[in-house]
């Protein structure tokens, strides 16, 4: 990609957020502290989302025979840093741990896909589109699915009671917790 290219991508990622304040609320003139709040929380989005996509197109990528060598020189980094930061399960199976991959899983059948792996002692360690990976473990396990929209706080109070983060795959966040074995 060329510098120009870059400019304009980045222009229009930094102008996102005060372009729909604009669009809901009018020309921004920063009078009101809530209007700063607003532009921070439509920023905040706006970058989640970005890492989001960037974590899918890598994925699609990938599907695509990328090689992390390619993938890592277009990102400017090596190829051991970007499957590191991507690559997820691939990277996890080199502990010798059995990685199973559920493909088919929707919005409609995960949560049962979930509680059934669970039950089996396989522990949730990524997400996708249309997979589930998990890794089986000694233990079972229970899990939780919420939506993208869900506060910080939310979560905090999640992790308090034991449910470790896991992963998102818009629109949802997925957490999973030890349970005693039966």
């Amino acid at each position: 990609m060329d510098i120009a290219a870059e400019q304009e991508i980045r222009a229009r990622a930094g102008n996102l957020a005060l372009a729909w304040y604009s669009e809901k609320h009018g020309e921004f003139a920063g009078r009101d502290k809530a209007d700063y709040g607003a532009l921070i929380v439509a920023a905040h989005v706006a970058a989640d989302e970005s890492r989001q996509a960037l974590h899918r197109w890598v994925d699609a990528g990938r599907r695509a025979s990328l090689s992390w060598t390619e993938i890592g020189a277009l990102i400017g980094t090596s190829k051991q840093a970007a499957q590191q930061r991507f690559g997820g399960g691939e990277a996890e199976a080199e502990d010798g741990g059995e990685r199973i991959v559920r493909t088919g899983a929707t919005a409609f059948n995960e949560l049962a896909i979930m509680a059934e792996e669970g039950r089996r002692g396989r522990e949730l360690v990524r997400t996708g589109a249309l997979s589930l990976v998990f890794r089986q473990t000694r233990s079972h396990w229970e899990y939780r699915r919420v939506t993208a929209l869900f506060p910080d706080s939310a979560r905090a109070r999640l992790e308090r009671s034991g449910w470790a983060y896991v992963s998102s795959w818009y629109p949802f966040h997925y957490f999973k917790r030890r349970i005693a074995n039966p």
